[in-house]
């Protein structure tokens, strides 16, 4: 084989005419989603958010939102990142609706979008929830059985923020055999204690051996950058400031139908009675549900029993009584009562589709979106990143597994700025071959934009 000629940079200095649309393959994954979802909402949702007929005109929301849902889709949690692909990637212009010659928003419209303009979290809701309305429509979504789960994700600040809490500590009640009399009126003295009298203060006793370390908590430390961060840690792991998320994840296609980010305090099970609540609407057969024993507790069981849903959360070996005792509490039954279930052909059915469904998610959250590290400050901004995740993820469940975009069915009518496609052109007629010519000449007229470079 001869050596091919010499390749240089003449042919990139070239003037040519060329269409964006088709340079991006038909199976690309933006194009499939544009022929699923009409972005039109977002319009309709956002219009509170802006004024009507003054001030300069402002970028579309529609080109935000898909910015945001590109980003998770993508795994940027960088808007400055995001830009810059986005400049450079003839798909992402392409479903963002800009030309080869046109200016991307800068970033600095993004991030105020994101976390000033829409941070009331109202977008991103309706937002979700039409990508849930979608996987429906598409049948993807079984709606008898959900599998939840919950994991931590990295908050935006470090352990050495950390200082000591200021909250006011509670008064050690005094007892009845204290010898200090009250002062006159009853009225406690000035260091808290009936009598007036404050403590005498003594030196430390001298102390012998290794200096003991100190261990700071979310009752007795604090950050001072993000205050809403709590400390987190595992045995023989590191602790660390961290957000905590809950999902609730259908098991046809692994949709999911409910998500919460909240505070990494309190009890992780509280969670379950807000997600029935937000699953029921696009759930109503829902039958059961299948968690792990972190979310094992009386009022989770009962909460499930009300709403007449089959809870298979195994409980904790201390909240059974103990071998060869019987049941002496409500709670001790009910935990009984759900190790039984969990123990069923149909608990360990749940338990391996927790594992396959819950567990996979937030794997897929966490690798391949931006949801294992907080990008932003406070609950509010964590709960809007984590809507965001979960609407990419069931996002990229319709453009995979939905028929309609790989047939390549429109979901929003064409408009008139747009080039005619084979399914908007007049096709001539089959019985009178004659007419095609004045049917073509009778059709409405197209603009028709190409983008001209010269160098």
């Amino acid at each position: 084989m001869a050596m091919g000629l010499v390749k240089g940079q003449a042919a990139t200095l070239q003037v040519e005419m060329v269409c964006l649309d088709e340079l991006v393959s038909e199976d690309d994954r933006f194009r499939r989603l544009d022929r699923l979802v009409d972005w039109s909402f977002v319009r309709e949702v956002a219009a509170s958010y802006y004024a009507q007929d003054l001030g300069r005109p402002s970028i579309d929301p529609i080109v935000l939102v898909k910015l945001m849902v590109a980003g998770a889709l993508e795994g940027i949690d960088s808007t400055r990142e995001l830009l810059r692909q986005a400049s450079v990637r003839l798909d992402l212009r392409r479903f963002l609706g800009y030309g080869l010659s046109e200016r991307l928003p800068v970033h600095q419209t993004l991030s105020h979008a994101h976390t000033r303009r829409f941070v009331d979290a109202a977008l991103f809701e309706r937002l979700f929830l039409r990508s849930l309305e979608l996987c429906k429509q598409h049948g993807l979504v079984e709606g008898t059985r959900l599998s939840i789960d919950g994991f931590h994700a990295e908050a935006d600040a470090a352990l050495a923020s950390l200082r000591a809490s200021l909250a006011l500590a509670p008064a050690p009640e005094a007892g009845a055999d204290d010898e200090a009399e009250p002062s006159e009126g009853g009225a406690p003295g000035p260091a808290g204690r009936p009598g007036g009298e404050r403590p005498a203060l003594v030196l430390a006793e001298p102390r012998s051996g290794p200096t003991p370390k100190r261990r700071s908590s979310n009752q007795t430390s604090v950050s001072r950058t993000d205050p809403e961060a709590k400390l987190r840690g595992k045995p023989g792991q590191r602790p660390h400031l961290v957000y905590r998320g809950q999902v609730a994840v259908d098991r046809r296609q692994r949709v999911i139908v409910a998500c919460r980010g909240e505070q990494a305090d309190g009890f992780e099970g509280d969670a379950v009675e807000p997600l029935l609540d937000r699953a029921r609407f696009a759930c109503p057969e829902l039958a059961s549900i299948g968690a792990d024993s972190g979310f094992a507790a009386e009022r989770v069981w009962r909460a499930a029993e009300r709403r007449g849903i089959a809870a298979f959360i195994p409980p904790q070996p201390t909240m059974l009584p103990r071998a060869g005792e019987e049941a002496t509490t409500d709670a001790q039954r009910q935990a009984l009562a759900a190790r039984a279930r969990c123990k069923s052909p149909a608990g360990i059915e749940a338990h391996r589709q927790r594992m396959a469904d819950a567990e996979g998610v937030i794997g897929e959250l966490k690798n391949q979106g931006t949801a294992a590290r907080a990008q932003r400050r406070g609950t509010p901004h964590f709960h809007v990143q984590l809507l965001l995740n979960c609407t990419a993820v069931n996002c990229k469940r319709l453009a995979d597994h939905a028929p309609q975009a790989q047939s390549g069915v429109a979901a929003a009518p064409p408009t008139s700025d747009s080039p005619p496609s084979a399914a908007t052109q007049p096709a001539p007629a089959a019985a009178d071959p004659s007419r095609w010519l004045a049917d073509l000449l009778a059709a409405a007229p197209y603009a028709w934009h190409y983008a001209i470079s010269l160098s």
